[in-house]
């Protein structure tokens, strides 16, 4: 019998006395579970649960386990639950980019089914996607990715746990069940961002998109985020020099490093932040890996995977828009916000002329 749990009302006191109890003072008494981003379309479900202790004393840990909505099997066909409890147990401790301490992590083989705890750092340091992210945010972010990149760079061919994101079955996957099937619904409720050729591109991109990810991943391997966004991030320090903090590590494993870098601008920065910042801190992540040892990896190199990278990278407001309920309305908010940056970026960079 695992440890997994499928929603919040298994997580009890006997539970976290069992999984927790080594990093406790004392026993669990009572415990309140109370999910978190509701109503946001997560790929898992999220919680702060809130202990009091035999002693009197009150902690609260963060708890992920299964979506509770169509999205697990999304999740599960990507092998998302297995990829974030991998990274936990095998890379967080001496990864470059930090992460939440885990508490425990076990993953049901044959269901899929989990359980992740991790330390809670409260909201106050929680990134907002709807808010352009600033300059020193950006320039630390890319900074950063291009340090683990480095760190991993052709290494983790030798592990056996890693999902690899350039699966010629999981591309057709992305393409059939994931892109394509939102592409009329976006165009349709957000038809005033398709401006010159965007709307072809999109269409482009879905008809291409198997061929597209091969070439984008077509970089020398190494370790990414898969998500890498300020909405996944805690941001702590001084805002002129602030730290990164990267949660939802569900979509990690072998890929093309700009593929992180590619997500977490089309994401997370804003208009003020395109043209020449954007290639200035694109090479700024360049030389991250030259510090880190990389070595025959060209900046121009960078720049095509870099470029490739935001075409691919429109699956995703092209899945949040496709699928959003206009009663949502941080939902709304947040895929108008993730489409309108992602074709900002396909323009400002001139992604066109690789479909064309």
């Amino acid at each position: 019998m695992t440890n997994t749990i499928q929603g919040p009302d298994e997580f009890t006191a006997d539970l976290a006395n069992k999984v927790l109890g080594r990093h406790l003072p004392a026993a669990v008494e009572s415990l309140q579970i109370n999910p978190l981003g509701e109503g946001v379309g997560l790929m898992s479900a999220i919680a702060r649960a809130k202990l009091q202790l035999e002693d009197g004393s009150e902690q609260t840990v963060i708890v992920k386990y299964i979506a509770q909505t169509e999205n697990a099997a999304i999740s599960k066909g990507l092998n998302f639950y297995a990829n974030e409890l991998n990274f936990y147990q095998h890379l967080a401790t001496n990864c470059p980019i930090p992460s939440p301490r885990c508490l425990f992590a076990e993953l049901d083989a044959e269901t899929q089914d989990f359980l992740l705890i991790l330390e809670d750092l409260g909201d106050g340091v929680a990134g907002n996607q709807l808010e352009s992210c600033s300059r020193s945010v950006m320039a630390k972010a890319f900074q950063k990715a291009g340090e683990m990149h480095a760190q991993y760079w052709q290494k983790i061919a030798t592990w056996d746990w890693p999902s690899y994101h350039n699966d010629p079955e999981r591309n057709i996957f992305r393409r059939d069940a994931i892109y394509q099937p939102g592409v009329e619904p976006t165009l349709k409720l957000f038809p005033s961002y398709f401006t010159g050729n965007l709307e072809d591109c999109v269409r482009e991109i879905g008809n291409r998109f198997p061929e597209l990810f091969e070439r984008a991943m077509s970089a020398p391997g190494t370790f990414i985020h898969g998500d890498y966004r300020t909405d996944n991030m805690l941001l702590p320090g001084n805002p002129d020099d602030p730290e990164i903090v990267a949660v939802d590590w569900q979509n990690s494993g072998g890929g093309s490093g700009t593929h992180d870098i590619a997500y977490f601008s089309s994401q997370s920065c804003g208009e003020e932040l395109r043209g020449e910042i954007e290639l200035t801190e694109l090479k700024n992540y360049h030389q991250a890996l030259m510090d880190g040892g990389v070595q025959d990896y060209s900046f121009e190199q960078c720049l095509e995977h870099y470029r490739l990278n935001l075409l691919i990278t429109m699956i995703t407001p092209i899945a949040v828009c496709g699928t959003l309920d206009p009663g949502n309305e941080r939902g709304m908010a947040l895929g108008e916000v993730m489409l309108s940056r992602s074709l900002a970026a396909l323009k400002t960079m001139e992604c066109d002329q690789l479909l064309f």
